[in-house]
């Protein structure tokens, strides 16, 4: 028996993404968030404490409150790859099932002060310095994992439903220019795409989108940090597909 409703499967197969609760158990998404808090290092009470560069962080980008962490291990965190999560991505991308990750990336935003927006979308797979191919593409599904409630202007993904048809279209009207999607995301903004919607997780959702589909982050001008993560993994074929960093790729089932 599956895990997502026929509705939701419809919507994934018809915007693109899907935002999905219930796949991580509230207790389970609870102790992650205390995870993150800790590997931060920061305290949820203390603002004083949100600003400070994390140790051990591999990117760290003051303007954009961002803290990045390449291949945690940790238990916690590790723990919201349930079942369930599996046979959603499963269900999404028609397998019976899918291998699991093994590590986690981090996308952390802490606030700043500054305007906020909507942004333009773009695509998955895009830094230059991996060049990855349009078709068959790095990944048929991705999936964003959020360990704390997000409010407006709090660092939500902005989505555009819809739009990997779109962009789908427009890479196959010229596969030749369009080889790269490091030149095909250059070109989206020609495309109209609707007006993205912000979506405003909460703690333990799960944020899935298939290939091609456009979205983008937005800022955190909020009240409070902001975690999300996606998976990491070792295996040749992730290693291959997607690479990320010299010992992992991302997560590519």
């Amino acid at each position: 028996m599956g895990v997502l409703t026929e509705a939701q499967r419809a919507q994934y197969e018809r915007d693109g993404y899907l935002l999905a609760s219930g796949l991580i158990p509230e207790d389970v998404a609870e102790r992650a968030e205390a995870a993150m808090w800790r590997i931060m290092g920061m305290v949820p009470d203390d603002p004083e404490t949100w600003h400070r560069e994390p140790e051990g962080v591999a990117g760290f980008q003051v303007a954009r409150g961002l803290s990045v962490f390449n291949g945690l291990r940790d238990r916690d965190l590790m723990a919201c790859v349930t079942p369930h999560y599996l046979k959603a991505t499963a269900e999404l991308i028609g397998e019976d099932d899918v291998h699991p990750p093994e590590a986690v990336h981090t996308q952390n935003k802490v606030p700043v002060n500054g305007a906020w927006s909507l942004p333009r979308a773009h695509v998955d797979g895009i830094p230059r310095e991996h060049m990855h191919e349009t078709f068959p593409g790095p990944y048929r599904i991705a999936s964003l994992v959020f360990l704390s409630d997000v409010k407006h202007k709090g660092g939500g993904t902005a989505v555009f439903p819809g739009s990997h048809r779109k962009i789908l279209a427009l890479a196959e009207s010229d596969r030749e220019k369009y080889k790269y999607l490091f030149h095909l995301n250059r070109d989206i903004p020609r495309l109209d795409l609707g007006d993205p919607i912000e979506l405003t997780p909460k703690r333990g959702d799960v944020l899935f989108f298939t290939y091609l589909f456009g979205h983008n982050g937005t800022a955190n001008v909020g009240g409070r940090p902001r975690w999300m993560m996606r998976y990491f993994c070792s295996c040749q074929g992730c290693q291959t597909r997607w690479k990320k960093t010299e010992d992992w790729g991302l997560w590519s089932p």
